[in-house]
């Protein structure tokens, strides 16, 4: 019997250095793939020998940018029943891990599973609700990280789009909630649950620089757009602009690029 879960790896250039702190002690129910974009032939040198020699392990090189395009070349070769969505600098420990295939024994109906993250030293990544939900009862104001999730991957899954992301050339973020909302208008069944499953590094979350960040600004704007619609998208884009402490005509502007790009690019 094969393994039941992968652990989905996206890292770029040198980064894969960091990859060979991520693997745990072999065991039979969990393998690595390893989705490895590189800028330059001369980063492929620098894969750790242990990545090479682990029978665990898969590493898929490939000339591209882009977070969303490496997203999806991981989900492409997952071969196992389950997928755990990882940066480089995300650690796990073999009982989060369990923790994954807990939840998704015990709940059979859900498709696509949202967990809680911690940095090293114990503190939430975010203010996370104590309750589980489904994501159409997502409460206002909550956001979700990639590393926070796991999928099932027999199930008609979306695609990450490659306009939102580190990397993109216009939107750098917003690719996780671009893709849950993907998937539950593809009727997939997506449920947030209470438990902490991944450790990463101290650091603002990409969407916490809203107010000093172009990009993310843009990027709060197209999201409106695709998930709320024109009208909707514009009325809930007005309504961030004012709500910003300072530089609301700016925050305005950046947005509205960002809804005009997607808009272009349809």
């Amino acid at each position: 019997m094969g393994p039941t879960l992968s652990i989905l790896i996206c890292t770029i250039n040198d980064r894969i250095k960091d990859v060979a702190g991520m693997l745990l002690p072999e065991r039979p129910d969990v393998c690595y793939i390893v989705s490895f974009q590189y800028t330059d032939t001369m980063f492929l040198q620098m894969v750790p020998a242990i990545l090479r020699e682990r029978p665990d392990v898969e590493v898929l090189p490939h000339p591209s940018v882009g977070l969303s395009v490496n997203r999806n070349a991981a989900l492409r070769a997952c071969r196992t029943a389950l997928g755990l969505i990882a940066d480089d600098d995300t650690r796990f420990t073999d009982s989060q891990i369990d923790s994954v295939i807990r939840c998704f024994n015990d709940h059979p109906e859900v498709d696509i599973a949202c967990f809680q993250a911690i940095y090293a030293d114990g503190t939430p990544l975010k203010d996370y609700p104590t309750y589980s939900f489904n994501y159409r009862d997502t409460p206002r104001g909550y956001y979700y990280c990639s590393l926070e999730i796991a999928l099932r991957t027999d199930t008609e899954l979306p695609l990450f789009d490659a306009r939102f992301g580190l990397g993109a050339s216009f939107l750098n973020c917003g690719e996780e909630e671009v893709f849950l909302y993907h998937a539950s208008c593809a009727g997939l069944n997506i449920r947030y649950f209470p438990i902490v499953t991944a450790t990463t590094r101290q650091g603002l979350t990409t969407g916490a620089r809203f107010a000093t960040d172009v990009r993310v600004r843009r990027s709060k704007g197209a999201v409106l757009y695709v998930i709320h619609g024109l009208i909707g998208g514009y009325l809930r884009l007005c309504k961030t602009a004012l709500l910003q402490p300072g530089h609301r005509w700016q925050a305005y502007r950046d947005m509205l690029d960002g809804m005009k790009y997607i808009l272009r690019t349809e």
